[in-house]
């Protein structure tokens, strides 16, 4: 995933300035907020012109909104391309999880960026969040085992969908986020749980 993103990619001298500007917004809201990004320290951390970011973007918002477009779509793409490729629900979980988890590792200014931000943001980008956990739940909820008949927790994947991003944000939060891939087998848990239900005998 290192390689994907607004940051990746070829194109035209205008379209290589958008991707430098996308992602150094999301570098500068990961690093310092959302809030503390001004057009001057984004154009700093870019290399680009005040005109470049006029030709592209309305305002910063409208750029961190392109920004995690971007971001996101390649994040979820790859969450579910490795899911599909695993082909069983429970592999496919756990295959999916492992990208999420990679990537807020490896980059984790712009998971945060993705995780918390957005939500400062708001605006485009935080319709186009609630759109990508949204069809990752879907993906899940198609692909998983019936619920067992005592489920208590309505749109079962939208929640675990929410619980996993909580759980990687705490993590970046509190500075560690080379320990995400050690969560995996407590979350892969949390998620059988809830669409395999409790194994028989299990403490209630």
């Amino acid at each position: 995933m290192e390689d994907q993103g607004p940051g990746a990619g070829k194109g035209t001298g205008a379209a290589l300035a958008r991707q430098r500007i996308e992602m150094a917004m999301l570098e500068l809201s990961g690093e310092l907020g959302y809030r503390a990004v001004t057009l001057e320290r984004l154009l700093e951390r870019s290399g680009a012109s005040a005109a470049e970011f006029e030709a592209s973007f309305s305002d910063l918002g409208n750029c961190f909104a392109s920004a995690y477009e971007a971001e996101a779509d390649a994040l979820c793409g790859a969450m579910l391309a490795e899911a599909k490729r695993a082909g069983a629900w429970r592999s496919g979980t756990e295959a999916a999880l492992a990208v999420v988890l990679r990537f807020a590792g490896a980059r984790p200014e712009i998971a945060k960026a993705l995780v918390r931000e957005v939500h400062v943001a708001g605006g485009e980008a935080l319709a186009k969040h609630e759109e990508v956990l949204e069809r990752l739940a879907r993906a899940m909820g198609e692909e998983c085992e019936a619920p067992s008949d005592d489920m208590v927790v309505p749109r079962a994947p939208t929640f675990i969908v929410g619980a996993v991003e909580g759980v990687i944000a705490g993590h970046l939060d509190r500075g560690q986020s080379q320990d995400l891939l050690a969560a995996a087998p407590e979350l892969m848990d949390l998620i059988a749980t809830f669409f395999i239900g409790r194994q028989p005998g299990a403490e209630q």
